[in-house]
């Protein structure tokens, strides 16, 4: 979800296939305890061996037993999976769209207070704000939390008479 936020047409996307595995030295001691094994079968400790079945359909990685893997094909192989490259065709646009990107530039806004740099006493909360986040609610926590942050100032300028409430919004 938070990389559709920033994705545009055209663009490549990198995925890490293996975020949590140090791919050289996890073949390397796989190669010295079962040399004869299959690169396919070793990788799918690690994968599902169906998405290692594609990739070795598609070229991207060598149907070879873990002897036979060379070094500069070890390169290409542990490049491939830390660095898969793909391309989007696109998305299903607001239709289904669980984030959407725009609103006031929170670098332009005080962070403790909501208040814009720019404009002393304006205040902006919740999502007219460029902020995303994950699904389940957050948006309504930042909603609130936001708000409460600048009732909070709004609170304290207030008791300071250091701004003036129109007439029945006290």
């Amino acid at each position: 979800m938070q990389i559709s936020s920033y994705w545009q047409p055209g663009e490549f996307v990198s995925i890490n296939l293996l975020p949590d595995v140090d791919l050289e030295t996890f073949l390397n001691e796989q190669r010295n305890a079962h040399p004869n094994q299959s690169l396919k079968n070793t990788l799918a400790v690690h994968l599902p061996k169906r998405l290692v079945e594609r990739l070795q359909q598609l070229g991207q990685i060598p149907d070879v037993s873990l002897k036979q893997l060379n070094v500069r094909d070890q390169q290409t192989l542990i490049s491939t999976l830390t660095d898969w490259r793909v391309q989007p065709n696109g998305t299903e646009g607001y239709r289904t769209a669980e984030v959407t990107l725009g609103g006031v530039d929170t670098n332009e806004l005080s962070s403790r207070t909501m208040e814009a740099r720019k404009v002393p006493g304006l205040y902006f909360i919740g999502e007219v704000m460029d902020v995303t986040g994950w699904l389940g609610g957050y948006n309504f926590q930042w909603a609130w939390s936001s708000a409460w942050a600048v009732r909070r100032i709004w609170w304290q300028n207030k008791k300071q008479n250091a701004l003036s409430i129109p007439e029945g919004l006290t």
